[in-house]
Formats: structure tokens, sequence, C-alpha cells
């Protein structure tokens, strides 16, 4: 049986989208000791397996600010490269829903258009935040460091 060209190249890429969807985000299954260290740093230690069968755990710590923006309209965080959201953000905190796995980090942000004050904003770090063979990483490339190494 034989395929137009065009079914093959349209059949790939939904495989290639599933992959890339599916291959980014929900670190929380596989990261323990999720929390805030120095108020924007995202800390875990998150395992990867190894050749022989076996799993090692890293600890580490990502910048968020070099994952999340804020939308200065709406006041809403945002997944932007070197977003810099601490400039506009205080009081945040991570916490996990009564019955889930994920993430979500809640802060109180200062959009710079409006004037209408602080907006409590809410973002699933799940969405953006991946463990790369122990190692978090956030939308855009941007990697962890090791624990206590982001000083």
């Amino acid at each position: 049986m034989r395929f137009p060209f065009s079914l093959f190249v349209w059949v790939a890429s939904i495989f290639a989208t599933v992959a890339a969807s599916s291959a980014f985000g929900n670190f929380s299954r596989s990261c323990t000791g999720v929390g805030l260290v120095r108020s924007f740093f995202l800390g875990a230690t998150c395992c990867h397996p190894e050749d022989d069968g076996t799993y090692t755990e890293s600890a580490n710590e990502l910048d968020l600010t070099m994952c999340i923006g804020l939308d200065q309209t709406s006041g809403r965080m945002r997944w932007e490269v070197y977003g810099k959201f601490s400039n506009y953000c205080t009081d945040c905190t991570i916490y996990t829903p009564t019955g889930k796995v994920e993430h979500l980090l809640t802060c109180s942000c200062e959009p710079l258009v409006g004037g209408r004050g602080p907006v409590r904003s809410t973002l699933n770090l799940d969405e953006g935040i991946a463990n790369d063979w122990g190692i978090l990483k956030c939308a855009g490339g941007i990697a962890a460091s090791p624990r206590g190494g982001g000083d």
C-alpha cells in the first residue's frame, strides 16, 4: 500500500508535536524537596536514570527570573526567557493543590500599565519547567545550577 508523501509528512508532524509537548514540563513527577530558595530560585532534588538501571539524584536551583516574565497590562506572570518577573512581583510562594502533583507559583505582581495596584498571579510551574537528566530547565533552554551554586 502506498501513501502520498503529504500524508507521511502530516503523520510525522503529529508525532513530533506530541513528542515535543510531552518531553517538556512535568518536573514534579521526578523531583522532590521542591521550594523557593532566596525568593526567586526554584530548588529541587531531581532523579535521572543511569545506564545500569539505577537512578541518581541531583540537587539544583533554577533562577525563575530567567524563565518567567510579566504581562504588563494584566499583571499576570507568563513564560518568558529572561522575563525578570522579580522586578514586578513580591510575596511569592509555591504550593501543590490537594490531590495534585504539580507545583504552582503564586505572587503579588504590580503591572506598569493601568495603575490599579498589585494583582495576585498564579503560574503552573509544571507547564514550563522540566527535569532534564536531573537538571531543572525552563522553556527556552535556561538550566539550573547545582544547589548552592547560584550566589
